[in-house]
């Protein structure tokens, strides 16, 4: 997003804690094949995760705090009166007064909600990711006029690579003659792993391909499943690599759990768009989440925390050819929508007109 903000001829400040991830060097711009037309600016705070994960829950508020008071001290210096505020973290709001113009950007409403409470007096502008979110805020006493649904995007063209199965199979080390189920993404309990996994247990014709995940979820879904004889996992990969994966599968899945508020009704999920951009059939939770994306016309729903339905679903495209062909045409042609370019230039509209206003 600070890419495609700056793409516009928009001044891009990216502000962010001083913190290293021992598990992946990497140089963000190049990392995630970025122009360098923003800055990104540290500002120095305790990382004590970034040491270990093991007490992750502990260290998480201390680091926080100590970023959010150096923050403090620094930021009349970072941020000029005229500069528009635009964050995902409702806690940094607290630091500003009702002047700024503050844009915050909502994926989801936090269990605690008293400092929330009085963080969400001070934007002039929010952008959520679907309905879900918009109705909650109102609940919360929001003007409906200020708040403003912007799902999430995909970069295209990354995804959209011009490689066959069978090529894409050979460069990352697939086998050739098994029909593959394919999960990409974090292995948090909320994405519904473990029901995918459950599924591989009851089509062991099929090879189940894991890929992503870090420490301890991707430590504890390899102990818990190291006997399922096929299921691969494929520890977290290069960006560059993710497209390669997909199109090696014959089927992509996004099994995300009813049981999490978030999955369920507030996530718009990254994934699922970059499924549907490398044409290939999908399968997804029978979720509000998901139906504010796709229809029965682009994907497979499968009931949530439900192997068995998840197996039905699998073995409805893969006996299909003709339908798999036209779903995943048509998950296609709806994805052109969801560009970031598009998301960039569409809350970049709202804020100008909205500056203008208030001028």
């Amino acid at each position: 997003m600070c890419e495609e903000f700056s793409r516009t001829g928009t001044d891009v400040e990216l502000i962010v804690p001083n913190k290293k991830n021992e598990e992946t060097e990497y140089e963000p711009f190049s990392y995630y094949g970025l122009d360098k037309n923003f800055t990104i600016t540290k500002i120095n705070s305790l990382d004590l995760i970034g040491k270990t994960t093991k007490f992750s829950k502990l260290f998480y508020p201390i680091d926080f705090i100590s970023f959010f008071i150096s923050f403090f001290f620094k930021q009349k210096k970072l941020i000029g009166s005229d500069n528009v505020i635009y964050t995902r973290d409702y806690k940094i709001l607290l630091l500003f007064s009702k002047n700024k113009f503050i844009c915050l950007e909502l994926h989801e409403i936090p269990k605690f909600s008293f400092l929330f409470k009085k963080a969400i007096k001070k934007p002039k502008l929010f952008f959520v990711l679907n309905e879900n979110l918009k109705s909650e805020l109102i609940k919360f006493g929001v003007d409906k006029r200020k708040i403003y649904i912007s799902p999430s995007g995909v970069d295209i063209d990354d995804f959209d690579i011009d490689v066959s199965q069978n090529k894409s199979r050979e460069k990352v080390n697939l086998p050739l003659d098994k029909k593959i189920i394919l999960y990409s993404g974090q292995f948090y309990g909320w994405k519904g792993i473990d029901t995918l996994a459950e599924t591989a247990k009851l089509l062991p014709e099929h090879l189940f391909v894991f890929i992503g995940g870090t420490e301890p979820e991707l430590g504890i879904f390899n102990t818990k499943y190291n006997d399922v004889k096929n299921i691969k996992v494929i520890p977290f990969v290069e960006r560059k690599m993710i497209p390669i994966y997909l199109k090696a599968a014959d089927v992509l899945v996004s099994p995300n759990s009813a049981k999490s508020q978030t999955s369920a009704y507030f996530t718009s999920p990254l994934k699922l768009l970059e499924y549907m951009a490398v044409k290939r059939p999908i399968i997804v939770s029978d979720l509000p989440s998901m139906r504010e994306v796709v229809s029965e016309e682009e994907c497979v729903f499968a009931k949530s925390d439900d192997s068995i339905s998840f197996a039905t679903a699998i073995n409805k495209i893969l006996s299909n050819e003709a339908l798999a062909v036209k779903m995943a045409e048509n998950a296609y042609q709806k994805v052109q929508k969801y560009s970031w370019q598009k998301r960039s230039e569409n809350i970049l509209s709202i804020i100008k007109q909205n500056l203008c206003f208030k001028k």
